[in-house]
């Protein structure tokens, strides 16, 4: 897992194969784009931070209220 640099700003990549993605602070990744690694740092353990995207059972419980 990755998460930006401590000071980074959040990052919007608009080509490759990863282009639309957009990067917070904050936010644990699975990947990153290869040529903005150096902006990242690897998280050995799991932080308590929000995910990038909800669990799906967090959706269901929304969508059911």
């Amino acid at each position: 897992m990755y998460m930006l640099k401590k000071g980074q700003p959040a990052i919007e990549i608009v080509d490759g194969p990863m282009a639309g993605r957009k990067f917070v602070p904050g936010v644990e990744y699975a990947e990153v784009p290869p040529q903005e690694k150096h902006r990242f740092s690897e998280v050995k353990k799991a932080a308590p931070k929000r995910p990038a995207v909800p669990a799906a059972s967090e959706t269901a419980k929304e969508s059911a209220k």
